[in-house]
């Protein structure tokens, strides 16, 4: 009767599930990131930015990175027809400035097989750590729904003071201060 049950529920629409006879069960399609920098990023002053993520192999950089199925490439995750569902994505991302911001905002993108970029989730500092406006931490999470071909990235804009530059600093691949990551939830 349980058998019976399962092939009903298998039969009946959930993919990627493995359930083995023992009960335990497993997803099938690997469906999680999390990318670090390695390297700092400068931000050209007023003009809006792909924030990029070098550390990309899975379980590379002492095993920090994770990316399962190579869907994360240096500058956006794709989903394709198995990993297509809804995700929980995140971000840590480290900013210094050589001013004081005037404005500083970043947010994820995602671009549909063949459609036009859509925002999501905007989020600005207006005070970094210490209340200090030229250096801080930006934190962003959100659930996203992804179709098979849908690229998600992560875009950045600085207006410092006075023309000033923006970094976003990795720190060192030991210390990661950069990074983006997620996974699929359904």
């Amino acid at each position: 009767e349980l058998r019976m049950a399962l092939t009903k529920v298998i039969g009946s629409g959930i993919q990627g599930l493995d359930i083995k006879s023992t009960g335990v069960h497993t997803l099938s399609v690997p469906t999680i990131f999390h990318v670090t920098k390695n390297t700092d990023q400068s931000l050209s002053d007023a003009t809006t930015t792909v924030v990029t993520f070098e550390s990309a192999t899975d379980d590379s950089n002492g095993g920090r990175t994770i990316n399962q199925g190579d869907l994360y490439s240096s500058n956006a995750f794709t989903a394709t027809a198995a990993t297509a569902g809804y995700y929980f994505v995140y971000i840590s991302i480290f900013f210094q400035m050589t001013q004081d911001m005037g404005d500083f905002h970043m947010y994820f993108r995602v671009t549909p097989s063949g459609g036009s970029a859509e925002t999501h989730q905007v989020v600005y500092t207006n005070a970094g750590q210490g209340n200090n406006l030229r250096f801080g931490t930006v934190f962003n999470h959100q659930i996203l729904k992804l179709d098979s071909g849908d690229a998600l990235n992560l875009i950045a804009y600085a207006d410092a003071a006075s023309s000033g530059t923006t970094n976003l600093n990795h720190n060192s691949v030991n210390i990661q201060r950069t990074n983006m990551g997620g996974w699929k939830i359904a």
